[in-house]
């Protein structure tokens, strides 16, 4: 599978030495598909079939109600409900038609079957995760091609926990046998020591609100929680993965 490589991103992410520039660019991804399905594209009949069929997770769905572009939003949500209405009239006709705790089981059943395929598929979670894939495969084709790259990974503050597996995933297929052995070693070291410093920064947050530290320097580690929390779990999560 030929993957398009994002050079540029992937460089301006490494250098803005973040915790975890993976999380940057997904946090530009989720903002550029969000802009795109509240601007000119919802007059677009090719937009509006796949939004219709596809929709969004309830979690982007509140990002695009939330964004004070009240006609887009009602335009995507007049057609997507008369759609899903369309999809469930049988098996809420069923639930409505229900004599018996079997027959009402069964349309419960059906009624849920139409729901769940409804809120998968979500349009924005997709178009991130066509951009998460090309920026895992980019940033390992840059370490096996640019050893400047390869030094500036190493010196940065490596990735969240959640990243960090996919670009461990992405590359047995990005990278070729000779590079991946090394690849694995040397972003697994980089990341050990980053978790190693939250930790550190972290602990000194707890003992620094014992009364004995009160009045010695926070040492840089005012937010160690929200960093650690980072940390762990990432930002800007595919929250509705692709199946």
């Amino acid at each position: 599978m030929k993957i398009e490589l994002e050079t540029i991103p992937v460089w301006d992410g490494l250098n803005s030495h973040s915790e975890c520039f993976i999380c940057d660019l997904m946090g530009e991804a989720q903002k550029d598909a969000i802009n795109f399905y509240l601007g000119n594209s919802v007059m677009n009949p090719e937009t509006r079939v796949k939004v219709n069929e596809h929709g969004f997770c309830a979690k982007h769905w509140q990002m695009l109600s939330a964004a004070n572009k009240a006609q887009s939003v009602a335009l995507m949500s007049d057609t997507y409900l008369a759609t899903t209405r369309t999809k469930a009239e049988s098996a809420v006709n069923a639930l409505l038609g229900a004599k018996n705790p079997r027959q009402a089981k069964k349309a419960i059943r059906s009624f849920s079957d139409v729901l769940e395929k409804r809120e998968q598929g979500c349009l924005v979670c997709t178009a991130m995760e066509e951009r998460l894939t090309r920026y895992l495969y980019t940033t390992c084709y840059l370490w096996g091609q640019d050893p400047s790259f390869r030094e500036a990974l190493a010196s940065g503050k490596g990735f969240c926990l959640h990243h960090f597996h996919l670009l461990l995933k992405t590359a047995s297929e990005a990278l070729s046998s000779s590079l991946y052995a090394d690849f694995v070693r040397a972003i697994t070291q980089t990341e050990v020591e980053n978790l190693d410093r939250t930790a550190k920064d972290i602990f000194w947050m707890t003992q620094k609100y014992k009364s004995e530290n009160m009045d010695k320097s926070w040492n840089g580690c005012e937010d160690a929680h929200k960093r650690g929390v980072d940390k762990m779990i990432g930002r800007h999560r595919v929250t509705d993965p692709v199946r």
